[in-house]
């Protein structure tokens, strides 16, 4: 190698590292999530009507006519639900990206481009999906997972043969047909047209690998790179890198976990990819693979590459992928995930605070289930509650033994750690990580609630705490008892050996190791102070004891709880409420099928809306209406609060009523409290079923956004017409039990 060429070398590996250094370097400390920019593409401001309108127009006329219809109409209003749901991200870092691999398959079909419109979607799972109108949407899961761009070129490929095969709506065709019989694929049993369908739809899948592959041959990417994006696939339930975990993660100087709970050897990974994909919508995957196995050989290898667009772009995607993952892990409940994910990542950057952040909200939430913590259940719910949206779903720690890999250590030893030993390491680790960021205050929100529950769910107290270590304690003379002087010189009794024995025993033998924990922390004034306080706070009352009571005597105690509860019910006193646009849905029931009608749910959603408004004012309720209704371009601030409160409200109902649990996006929610000065958040809705009679079911639920507690939920059925003046007095009786000036 000349000179020359070895400097410009040099200087090109310089300027990669470079260049790494300033992608991984900037989450040494913190890490924000993604948010969509800039302004609002037309695509997202037309309303379903119509673009179900729109396309209506082209599909002519003919015996599946009806059927497309439906089609057309459900698919726009399920596409447009996705579209404003918040969980599509705009002028992001991975979609810009994404849309960057698009340009460059589609360069030679610029009509093509035009049609196809890709997003990255905010879902930690492994996938990706097209509607037949020229929409793809990414999951942020299976870019995390992704091993370099022509992979990710792949599944482009893959998903825009679904839209130019138009997939979607032969399969829906298709199905129909199989449902009356009539179709030519199979026209036998039940059980066989319905294995019929999962088989139209691996024919559908298999064509768009093996026409996905005939479009990147047209391009300059890898093909031999592509197999490895069936291993993605294949291996898609395992966390996205495997690197083995040490129990030292929660450890420190004094608190030692116990050899017991770590799991000396790991499942082997036992992927299977020759599974029974008969009941599958996909073929498995060693029939994918090897349907293409022999396209993948080609002669100019050498000249294909694996980037095109970008390597470091790509890592930079992947990785900031990876992080939003843990939030996502979160929101979903998947807590075991978001810590190994973290805990992937923290060896990278061990003194970032977003990742800290996530370990620490999974081990409350983990401790305060495993304590049985019900701080929402509330006290304002009416009877029926629990049997309706919010009933209880309590969290439980998957079965370790179902676990493959590396991450199985974790489930193993979350799931062996009592409640006391659980909440002792979470208060551990969310304190020293307090500590090392005293500003933060959601660490410091979350320190708090683990003192306080150290003391209101496990009784344990700061006597119950060594304030030596067990080598100190060993060391120390720990049973100086009654000496005898004899000829000056200071001596002791048999006993006090006998007792300094015994105690060094007990103490070499020892098991509890929360004991121990805080021999370090216990050095600190804030950390005592703060265990003080909660203790002190502890407050228990006394439970009446009725079997020495008269009949009389426990009719006035159950009268007076029953009043009390009666008034905190009916009489919330609120000031201001933020209203969600309303739900509603008009469903007719045909030949045993339930069939919405999405043109009447929608003109009576807005109405619902309106009469919302109307009881509010008579009420003088003040409110700001949240929505996606008539947005423009410039309404970026609108989507992204919407986004917000969607992914606030998901949480909240994956946990259910009976449920402590933290919500990860209380963090954004308080902003929110604060801009609009009010942190209740109501939502309404009606289900209006028509068969031979008419039946609504109305719902009201009234959240406290600073705390997750549900404030007020009611249900109405009734056997009538939804008509204005029925609606309206549902509305009016809701919203007068929560205003401050009911009328």
């Amino acid at each position: 190698m000349n000179k020359s060429i070895f400097r410009k070398s040099a200087m090109v590996g310089m300027i990669a590292l470079l260049f790494s250094n300033v992608i991984y370097g900037q989450y040494d400390s913190d890490y924000i999530p993604l948010k969509s920019s800039g302004d609002l593409p037309e695509e997202f401001l037309k309303t379903a009507r119509a673009l179900s309108q729109e396309d209506l127009k082209t599909i002519g006329y003919g015996t599946d006519r009806i059927a497309k219809e439906q089609f057309i109409i459900s698919s726009n209003y399920y596409l447009r639900d996705l579209l404003l749901s918040g969980d599509v991200l705009i002028n992001d870092a991975l979609g810009n990206y994404v849309n960057k691999v698009a340009d460059e398959l589609l360069k030679n079909d610029p009509e093509l481009r035009k049609q196809i419109h890709v997003y990255v979607t905010k879902s930690p799972d492994v996938n990706a999906h097209a509607f037949d109108k020229g929409f793809i949407f990414i999951n942020a899961g299976l870019l995390a997972q992704l091993e370099n761009e022509a992979q990710l070129a792949y599944v482009l490929s893959h998903e825009i043969t679904h839209v130019v095969k138009k997939h979607s709506v032969n399969q829906y065709l298709e199905n129909i047909k199989l449902d009356r019989g009539t179709s030519n694929y199979e026209t036998g049993s039940y059980e066989a047209r319905n294995i019929a369908k999962y088989r139209f739809s691996k024919d559908n899948e298999s064509e768009a690998d093996v026409e996905g592959l005939v479009r990147i041959k047209g391009s300059g990417y890898s093909i031999k790179a592509l197999n490895g994006a069936f291993d993605v696939l294949q291996y898609s339930y395992l966390p996205f890198e495997l690197v083995e975990f040490k129990k030292s993660f929660f450890e420190d100087e004094f608190l030692i976990l116990p050899d017991t709970f770590y799991l000396k050897k790991t499942s082997e990974i036992k992927s299977n990819d020759d599974y029974d994909d008969s009941k599958s919508t996909h073929p498995n995957i060693r029939k994918r693979r090897g349907a293409v196995e022999a396209d993948l050989i080609v002669a100019d290898e050498s000249s294909r590459k694996k980037y095109i667009v970008s390597e470091e772009e790509f890592k930079k995607v992947r990785e900031i992928a990876r992080f939003e993952s843990c939030r996502l892990y979160l929101i979903d409940r998947d807590y075991i995930n978001a810590i190994y994910a973290a805990y992937i990542l923290l060896e990278k950057y061990p003194e970032n605070v977003y990742l800290k952040k996530i370990v620490a909200k999974s081990l409350y939430n983990i401790a305060i289930s495993k304590s049985g913590g019900s701080r929402y259940k509330s006290k304002y719910l009416s009877s029926d509650a629990n049997n309706a949206r919010l009933s209880s779903k309590s969290y439980s720690i998957p079965d370790f033994e179902k676990i493959e890999g590396a991450s199985q250590r974790v489930y193993y030893l979350l799931d062996n750690l009592d409640s006391k030993e659980l909440n002792t390491i979470a208060l551990s680790y969310t304190y020293k990580a307090y500590k090392k960021n005293p500003n933060d205050l959601v660490l410091s929100i979350l320190s708090d609630s683990l003192f306080s529950e150290m003391v209101n769910s496990n009784q344990l107290y700061l006597n119950d705490f060594a304030k030596s270590s067990k080598a100190q304690l060993l060391a120390m003379d720990t049973a100086k008892v009654v000496v005898a002087i004899v000829d000056s010189t200071i001596e002791e009794s048999k006993y006090s050996k006998i007792k300094k024995q015994q105690q060094k025993f007990e103490i070499q033998t020892e098991e509890n190791f929360t004991k121990y924990a805080f021999v370090g922390l216990l050095q600190d004034p804030e950390f005592v102070k703060r265990y003080t306080k909660a203790a002190r706070g502890l407050t228990r009352k006394e439970e009446v004891k009725k079997d020495n009571l008269t009949y009389k005597e426990r009719k006035k105690i159950e009268d007076q709880l029953a009043k009390q509860n009666k008034d905190k019910y009916t009489l919330l006193g609120v000031e201001k409420v933020l209203f969600l646009e309303p739900f509603y849905m008009n469903v007719k029931t045909i030949g045993g099928n339930n069939v919405v009608n999405y043109f009447v749910s929608e003109e009576k959603q807005v109405k619902l809306g309106e009469i919302q408004k109307k009881c509010a004012d008579k009420l003088k309720l003040q409110y700001e209406m949240i929505g996606t209704k008539n947005m423009t371009t410039s309404d970026m601030d609108r989507y992204n609060l919407n986004s917000i409160l969607n992914d606030w409200l998901t949480e909240r109902f994956n946990h259910g009523d009976n449920s402590d649990e933290l919500i990860v996006g209380t963090d954004e929610t308080n902003k929110l409290i604060e801009k609009y000065g009010t942190k209740f958040l109501a939502w309404s809705g009606i289900y209006n079923e028509k068969s031979r009679s008419s039946h609504n079911t109305y719902f009201f639920i009234l959240f406290n956004l600073e705390t997750g507690e549900v404030m007020k939920y009611e249900t109405r059925y009734t056997k009538s017409k939804d008509n204005t003046d029925l609606i309206t007095s549902f509305v009016y009786n809701s919203l007068m039990h929560v205003s401050k000036n009911p009328k």
